[in-house]
């Protein structure tokens, strides 16, 4: 090595060394100077990443109950309503070695039969193999008798009605029917969003000499509320009569009553015919679609729901501009310049009876389409009491008094008020601020247009995020445009832009309300058929008065003539919202509940779940002294050890308190 090498290492050496000292002095500095915030931000970032892979843990678990197909083969159901993780493989395979050690101990039977197969030749393997297979299947009876005692009824996320009855959850007819269903809605449901245009003319016109507002608002109340309400009839008559007959008589009406309105000599006449006939004809067309889809989607119903309920919009973009086309077809005729009065008659008269020839054709080609997965007809009402049948579900206190059906029936009922006045209103707040009718129109159309597109969107967003999420989100956005927006316009543009945004998430609660019902009670069934009855008779109150309350509200010497309706829409809206916590709160319980009941499964045996919570660690001993079955005992001790801690943070989450129940209603999880 020469001189200079070994100059320069000489050099590096004490370099290396001042390095080292510098080190160990910043480490006594900071030891001395704050070992205190030091430790807390460890602890505190230690426990925020605790708290956040918890969470995430929660997360999986519950989109597991939302997103996979659920395995309804009776081998497999084990994994229903549970979030696969690294224990699964190991316990569900700990499970069957002591599932078979317990069976020998308890079968002498069988124990002999292992013993006299295990002295065979090599040549009698299917003597053996046939002992193998009766013991296995020994085995799998127990575990599924087990699985249909504890997972299936606590599911988290399904109801058991679902678990025990799969639907098909996609396939030709199942998107066949939510088409089918949608096209009904349009032509039901959906042609009354184009009654702002008519109300519009009505009012501004005298179409009635002598007839008052509040009976022109009467009609679009009727046929949206009375609908609804009505609707309890059909679900009843479905279930005792095939429903395509009923919706066949619904269909007749409807076109009946479009004809009859056009012809109407009187404001009464026009109740009758455009209101309480309608209203009737919709809700026996449309009733049974509520109970069709269920049946065919579990993991999808949110989106098909979303597609069916883009019927809504889609009447409106289909009839609004027509409607007023035909219209200002008379009144801009210079044959009837000096007769505006007849030329706004004709123009209402052949816009309903266009209504009334398209929707016939289209509600009979959706009827022929239309199939159902599970019959909704029920063969024991088929000697019933038809009025017991049609009241029965007003009787019904077992669902009446359930928390989450409560917190449902306030949020719809109470939600209806913003939705009815919204839809209804735009085109006459357009005239208030200065625009034409035409312009009004075009508000309408738009709005329609959004409900087309986002009905759908909220759907899918549904299925992924939650149901009840995605409804508590959108209704808080709703009030935000409501209070922040819609009382500040004062331009065409703006109008449109607010129509557009509150029409993309105002039909919310026509997505969800469903599959919400559906979570409580089940995708069919009586109990399904009478919770929805119960839905809408409720929920269609409001409905009836919601617009007749916003044109009481409306104050025209005022420079803003719908304040106190826009105030009316965004507090109803936000309490809305609140109304649906304490049923996020119910359905988070539910999924932590059964996330507790995976883990508890792996150190109690299934009969000791039903007892009591006393005793976690004389399960986990339990499956110790069987230790010999484990192929690995560090993994064994490393499981006990997750467990136990999972045990203890869903219990805290799960406990009896104020605190546990608000932390709850805003627990971040996917419902």
């Amino acid at each position: 090595m020469s001189e200079s090498e070994v100059s320069s290492v000489d050099s590096v050496i004490p370099h290396t060394q001042q390095q080292q000292q510098q080190q160990q002095q910043e480490q006594e500095q900071q030891k001395d100077g704050a070992p205190i915030l030091h430790q807390t931000s460890n602890n505190i970032l230690t426990r925020t990443e605790t708290i956040i892979s918890c969470i995430k843990e929660d997360n999986k678990f519950a989109k597991t109950q939302v997103e996979p197909n659920p395995s309804y083969d009776p081998n497999d159901l084990v994994r229903v309503g549970t979030a696969k993780s690294s224990l699964d493989e190991k316990q569900f395979k700990r499970d069957r070695r002591y599932s078979k050690n317990v069976m020998f101990k308890e079968n002498p039977d069988l124990e002999n039969i292992k013993s006299e197969s295990d002295g065979d030749d090599d040549n009698n393997e299917e003597y053996q193999s046939s002992n193998n297979n009766n013991i296995n299947n020994f085995i799998d009876s127990n575990e599924n008798d087990t699985v249909e005692s504890t997972l299936v009824e606590d599911t988290g996320e399904y109801n058991v009605f679902d678990i025990q009855n799969k639907p098909p959850d996609g396939g030709f007819w199942a998107w066949t029917a939510a088409v089918c269903v949608m096209f009904i809605n349009t032509f039901s449901w959906g042609a009354n969003a184009v009654f702002g245009v008519y109300l519009n003319y009505y009012t501004s016109t005298d179409y009635f000499p002598g007839a008052t507002t509040e009976q022109y608002v009467m009609i679009g109340g009727l046929g949206l509320g009375l609908s609804f309400m009505a609707c309890t009839i059909t679900n009843s008559l479905s279930r005792k009569f095939y429903y395509k007959i009923i919706m066949s008589i619904g269909t007749a009406l409807t076109f009946l009553s479009y004809w009859l309105a056009s012809i109407s000599e009187t404001v009464v006449q026009l109740i009758m015919f455009q209101g309480l006939m309608m209203a009737i004809g919709w809700a026996l067309t449309a009733g049974s679609t509520f109970v069709i889809l269920p049946t065919w989607f579990l993991k999808k119903r949110s989106i098909a729901q979303g597609i069916a309920t883009a019927g809504g919009g889609l009447g409106g973009i289909i009839f609004s501009r027509p409607v007023d086309e035909i219209i200002k077809k008379y009144t801009e005729n210079p044959k009837y310049a000096n007769n505006q009065h007849e030329a706004v008659k004709l123009g209402m008269m052949w816009s309903l009876r266009m209504q009334s020839l398209v929707c016939g054709f289209m509600l009979i080609l959706s009827i022929f389409l239309i199939r159902t997965y599970r019959p909704i007809k029920d063969p024991n009402s088929k000697n019933s009491n038809i009025f017991k049948e049609i009241t029965a579900f007003l009787f019904r206190f077992d669902l009446i008094k359930m928390c989450p059906m409560i917190c449902l029936i306030l949020w719809n009922m109470i939600y209806g008020l913003t939705y009815t006045i919204l839809l209804f209103s735009l085109s006459s707040y357009a005239t208030t601020i200065g625009l034409s009718y035409k312009q009004g129109s075009n508000v309408t159309t738009v709005q329609s247009v959004a409900q087309t597109i986002g009905r759908p969107l909220l759907g899918l967003v549904s299925d992924k995020i939650g149901r009840v999420n995605t409804t508590v989100i959108f209704t808080l956005i709703l009030t935000i445009l409501v209070f922040f927006f819609w009382i500040f316009i004062t331009t065409y543009s703006e109008l449109l832009a607010f129509a557009f945004l509150a029409g993309l998430i105002l039909g919310v609660n026509w997505v969800n309300f469903g599959p919400m019902t559906a979570d409580i009670v089940g995708g069919g069934g009586q109990d399904l058929s009478h919770a929805i009855s119960i839905q809408m008779f409720t929920g269609g109150m409001p409905l009836l008065i919601a617009e007749l309350v916003g044109l009481k509200l409306k104050r025209p010497e005022m420079g803003k003539p719908f304040l106190y309706c826009q105030i009316l829409c965004g507090v109803a809206s936000i309490v809305s919202a609140a109304l649906l916590m304490p049923f996020r709160e119910w359905k988070v319980k539910r999924i932590l509940n059964a996330r507790r009941n995976q883990f508890l499964s792996r150190v109690y045996n299934p009969e000791d779940l039903e007892k009591d919570d006393t005793t976690v660690n004389e399960g986990i001993h339990s499956l110790q002294s069987n230790n010999h079955i484990l192929k690995n005992t560090e993994d064994f001790e490393e499981d006990e050890q997750h467990v136990k801690q999972e045990i203890d943070r869903l219990n805290a989450l799960l406990q009896n308190s104020i605190y546990a129940y608000i932390f709850r209603m805003f627990y971040p999880i996917a419902v």
